[in-house]
């Protein structure tokens, strides 16, 4: 049996995830975005709806088929034969009988000619391989969205993570901000000071030195923030300026996390259900030598139009 952990966390600057809020919003927006960016997540996407469509075209198995063809076409045939000899017996009193010689002559046929097929055909028994190509499709079908899941999982871990530095750099300045105020507070009354000769030049540079510091704080929090806006536009594909007018809010957030053994990874849950597929996929090919059981019945026309049949010759004189 696998044991479970529950382990607690606490951090003190995550941003929200409650629903309804306008930084849940803007996050799912970008994650959205992300996801249809994503060339991964749409191709593993795409197979799982070929496996749907794969799924729906094995359940038409069982279901009866009509075909109906028609065509239609001019035909010019000419044909080339030896009669025979052969001798017409005589009815007396009404037929004194007659020899017809041997001859050379041409049939000819010629005239509009349309044919048509209706057929019809059901699938009674197919040996077992339909129940193992639908096991087989279903475990394929597992398989997929374990995958999907996986590259979903990524998408959005990589897109909270950077929306988390943005809310954190977004807050930064914040603080960037209130200690702008401060310093400029603190530089007034620092030159009344120097003024009255309650402190010394060396004093006064230490505030000069707190604004150097800040303004390369400031140069820092830009180029930060520039990144995480390049960032963000390269995953989602959003305009520049749509995502820097995002406001991130900080927030303490409590979550619960469930330590989980290696098996339930999507990836491995995926592999399991590949092989499985595998699996069954054999076992259908192995059914090749029992006998298939169908049902299947025909109606043909076919008729000449205009038609006009001649000979070279008469066959009797």
């Amino acid at each position: 049996m696998t044991s479970k952990k529950k382990l607690y966390y606490a951090l003190l600057f995550m941003s929200s995830f409650s629903f309804g809020q306008s930084s849940s919003d803007q996050l799912k927006e970008l994650i959205n975005s992300a996801l249809e960016r994503d060339g991964q997540y749409q191709q593993q996407n795409l197979e799982l709806q070929y496996v749907d469509i794969d799924q729906k075209r094995l359940t038409d198995t069982f279901l009866p088929k009509v075909e109906l063809t028609g065509r239609v076409g001019y035909m010019d045939t000419r044909i080339n034969y030896t009669s025979p000899e052969f001798g017409i017996p005589r009815v007396p009193p009404l037929f004194p009988g007659m020899m017809v010689p041997s001859q050379n002559n041409t049939l000819g046929i010629s005239g509009f000619s349309g044919a048509s097929k209706l057929q019809a055909s059901v699938v009674l028994f197919s040996g077992g391989k339909v129940g193992h190509l639908k096991k087989a499709l279903n475990e394929k079908k597992l398989s997929q969205q374990e995958l999907l899941s996986s590259s979903k999982n990524e998408v959005i871990t990589s897109i909270a993570k950077i929306y988390d530095q943005f809310a954190l750099v977004h807050q930064s300045k914040k603080v960037l901000d209130e200690s702008k105020k401060r310093l400029e507070i603190n530089r007034k009354t620092a030159e009344k000071a120097l003024g009255y000769g309650l402190i010394t030049p060396y004093d006064f540079k230490k505030i000069e030195l707190a604004q150097v510091t800040l303004d390369t704080k400031m140069i820092e929090y830009e180029g930060k923030r520039e990144l995480l806006i390049t960032q963000l536009h390269i995953l989602t594909g959003m305009d520049r300026e749509r995502i820097a007018e995002i406001e991130p809010d900080l927030q303490v957030l409590n979550y619960e996390v469930e330590n989980k053994s290696i098996e339930n990874r999507p990836e491995i849950k995926a592999l399991n259900h590949g092989i499985a597929a595998a699996e069954y996929k054999i076992k259908a090919e192995k059914t090749w030598w029992i006998p298939k059981v169908q049902l299947s019945t025909s109606l043909s026309y076919f008729g000449l139009y205009g038609d006009h049949i001649q000979t070279s010759n008469d066959v009797v004189p």
